[in-house]
């Protein structure tokens, strides 16, 4: 009879040297925008904007008149201190591992790829989370960044808490388009939570309207770009994002740095080995009309 494995149970492990992780890391507004030196811990900017149009007639021979200059419009936001932890024993570092070779490289990978989603949650304000108020913090609170949202005019903002079908949240995003346009704004991306994204794909089934696909046999249920007649709006999925839709132009958008991502080692304290990993930042929304938003998107809204 032959010599089995079954007889025979000293065998090599068939493990995998491998390590498999789908969790999300994008943080697409943040790495969107184009990142500036912070020198303060209140980062400040200025807003201006030309008068609004008038009937400009003078009589022949008529005095100069007088100025109409209006003062600029100063803006701020705290920086906000983000902090991880990592910390391993020596054991688990000196001992082989399948998927990685340093334990310690490793969890810092997951902890930058965790602040990374922090940061972008503090931009545009995670499903079903608050979003947040610039605060200046003191002893006992840490200071923190106001959201995009809270830093945008009330006059490119649109409610739509009221909608219950899909033809009015289209009908509020073009509200919301046109009131950035009038104001000189050129927004060229919608940015969208994943569960939101399915109603920019109904917009066609509530009007009607119809896609030319020649002889493809692929179904699609999908928008990446809507136009209208005040741009482009290139659709962006943030899996981060509450429930409304952003018109964002990147012109206007920047992440101030007063410290960027870093990590060091920590005084041992024993048999381990810590490492914290740190980054302060804020958020800047450069003029506030330069943008719009679609706020409080129902649930359950209807196609017709």
């Amino acid at each position: 009879m032959a010599f089995t494995t079954y007889v025979q149970t000293r065998q090599a492990e068939d493990v995998q040297d491998a390590l498999y992780i789908i969790s999300p890391v994008d943080n697409p507004v943040a790495s969107m925008s184009r990142t500036i030196q912070a020198t303060g811990k209140l980062h400040e900017w200025s807003q201006d904007e030309i008068r609004a149009s008038a009937k400009n007639a003078k009589v022949e021979g008529a005095d100069a008149g007088t100025d109409n200059s209006q003062a600029i419009l100063e803006l701020d936001n705290y920086c906000q201190i983000m902090s991880e932890v990592a910390e391993i024993t020596g054991t688990l570092e000196t001992v082989d591992k399948y998927g990685r070779d340093s334990e310690m490289a490793y969890q810092l990978e997951l902890r930058y790829g965790a602040m990374a989603r922090d940061e972008e949650a503090a931009i545009v304000g995670a499903p079903g989370g608050t979003r947040q108020t610039k605060a200046p913090g003191n002893a006992g609170a840490p200071r923190e960044m106001a959201s995009l949202h809270n830093q945008l005019d009330a006059g490119v903002v649109v409610d739509a808490t009221a909608y219950t079908t899909v033809a009015e949240l289209e009908a509020g995003v073009l509200q919301a388009h046109l009131a950035t346009y009038q104001e000189g704004g050129k927004p060229s991306y919608l940015f969208t939570n994943p569960a939101n994204a399915q109603y920019i794909s109904d917009f066609a089934y509530a009007a009607g309207r119809t896609r030319d696909l020649a002889n493809s046999t692929a179904m699609y249920n999908v928008i990446d770009l809507y136009v209208s007649h005040y741009g482009e709006l290139d659709v962006v999925l943030d899996r981060e994002q509450d429930d409304c839709y952003l018109l964002l132009d990147f012109n206007y958008l920047a992440t101030p740095v007063l410290r960027a991502t870093d990590d060091w080692a920590l005084a041992k304290n024993g048999d381990t080995e810590r490492r914290q990993i740190l980054r302060e930042s804020t958020f800047a929304v450069l003029n506030t009309k330069a943008h719009g938003m679609v706020d409080n998107i129902p649930a359950g809204l209807t196609v017709s």
